[in-house]
């Protein structure tokens, strides 16, 4: 697959916030639904991505690919629970 990117900022956002949105509904609600457990997501995630880096890349170059995304989420996760913090002092 080859993609150019002609997305504005704002549209690659939009779009990325609403696929995202329907491909998490999905594996949680059809896991849920047939009955699996938190290992059976995380085994889903980890298909999805090797699915993704396989279309997107060559193999050779994914690692460093797998890292520059987990570099990424491990980063969002911590905004994310920066975000839920309530500030306790006065400075």
């Amino acid at each position: 697959m080859t993609m150019n990117s002609e997305l504005s900022a704002a549209a690659a956002t939009e779009l990325h916030n609403r696929v995202a949105r329907q491909v998490v509904a999905q594996i949680i609600n059809e896991t849920r639904a047939a009955g699996g457990a938190y290992s059976d997501l995380l085994v889903i995630c980890e298909s999805v991505l090797v699915g993704v880096v396989i279309e997107c890349f060559r193999l050779g170059h994914d690692s460093k690919v797998i890292d520059l995304v987990f570099t990424a989420a491990k980063d969002r996760l911590a905004r994310v629970r920066l975000e839920d913090l309530d500030a306790k002092g006065t400075s």
